[in-house]
């Protein structure tokens, strides 16, 4: 609990920096700017705190002890969209009871799990999960759970919630992350998710081996399925010709200006997109349908199976069904579902996974 307050409070002291900063150099209402960045400092700050092994288990300690505090818990991550509508006079009632049932109906559905203690095998035991139930194999309000969490996402069900400066979509995944952490972590117990942010010198290794495998298959097959051709980037970064103090321009060459950009968007993917995805089909999904067969080959099936439902959710991209996008998306969960099993730690596949997005948005 410690280093989740610790979190925190550094973010928002960074926040304060950053207001600092702004407001020296932009126009900007200083209580709207002070409301979002400290809305974005706490959603953060729940991010990285369910990374802490420590403060999942406290919190499932409280949420066992006691349905209100189970239910109630959850209701603390509505504390920063107060901050921001409050602050910045954006609050929508509509917008409260969306974001309300979001955090919610996850929890509610995983609820009758709250008692369970961790399988046999799993990676933390200790006295106290002795008692109860043993954790149940995947069910039907597993997956009604990860439907809850994953749809409205793309489906823009949560739109209309975030909106200063302007409806903001990187708060969604975020969130969502947050919630699905409290509900699979916290009340479901679920061990062996591996959500890391951090990496590994072998979370590097293994997740640029397995996107140098990917794009050798995957390229060949994208131009036989008339999916994809190469094309330059034009570098689009906000002046990296930044400004000097005297008001020049300061001249950065191509190859660096492309490195920056490069960079910034593989941070992008990999917060907004990578992370979210991979917590949800690879530690969620794949993790409880390798828990769940009791075969000697669970862990190929868990991948297969895990892999064939993250290609059939991207069928929903014009044109509808998209069978090739759902083709070589089953194709990449293959390899970010193989590295995940390999280290099982989230921040593998999510390197491989952000590459790859980060790779095609530049060339292809």
């Amino acid at each position: 609990m410690k280093k989740a307050v610790v979190y925190i409070v550094s973010l928002l002291l960074l926040a304060a920096l950053a207001e600092w900063i702004v407001l020296l150099r932009a126009p900007i209402d200083p209580w709207r700017l002070a409301a979002f960045l400290a809305c974005l400092s706490l959603v953060l700050g729940a991010f990285v705190a369910f990374t802490d092994q420590g403060f999942v288990d406290q919190l499932r300690e409280r949420a066992r002890g006691s349905v209100g505090a189970a239910l109630g818990m959850p209701l603390l991550l509505l504390v920063p969209y107060f901050i921001l509508a409050l602050g910045t006079g954006t609050f929508s009632a509509r917008g409260l009871a969306k974001l309300t049932a979001y955090t919610v109906a996850p929890v509610l559905l995983l609820l009758p799990d709250r008692l369970n203690r961790a399988a046999p095998g799993g990676h933390r035991t200790c006295p106290e999960r002795s008692e109860g139930p043993p954790l149940q194999a995947i069910g039907w309000r597993d997956f009604a759970a990860m439907l809850a969490l994953a749809v409205p996402v793309p489906a823009h069900g949560l739109r209309g919630i975030w909106v200063w400066p302007e409806d903001l979509y990187f708060f969604r995944p975020l969130y969502s992350v947050c919630v699905g952490a409290y509900g699979f972590m916290v009340i479901r117990r679920l061990e062996g998710v591996g959500y890391r942010l951090t990496f590994r010198r072998t979370d590097v290794a293994g997740g640029f081996g397995h996107f140098v495998g990917f794009a050798l298959l995957a390229i060949p097959l994208g131009y036989l399925l008339r999916f994809i051709h190469f094309h330059g980037h034009a570098v689009t970064s906000m002046a990296l010709a930044s400004q000097s103090s005297a008001g020049h321009a300061i001249a950065v060459p191509g190859e660096l200006r492309l490195a920056l950009e490069f960079l910034a968007t593989f941070a992008g993917i990999y917060v907004t997109i990578a992370i979210p995805e991979e917590f949800l089909f690879r530690g969620v999904l794949q993790n409880l349908v390798v828990k769940s067969i009791p075969h000697a080959r669970r862990e190929l099936w868990g991948l297969l199976i895990a892999s064939v439902i993250f290609g059939a959710a991207h069928l929903h991209h014009p044109p509808v069904p998209n069978w090739r996008y759902g083709v070589l998306a089953t194709l990449a969960g293959i390899f970010y579902g193989n590295v995940y099993g390999a280290r099982r730690r989230l921040s593998a596949s999510a390197f491989t996974h952000a590459l790859v997005d980060t790779a095609w948005r530049f060339w292809f």
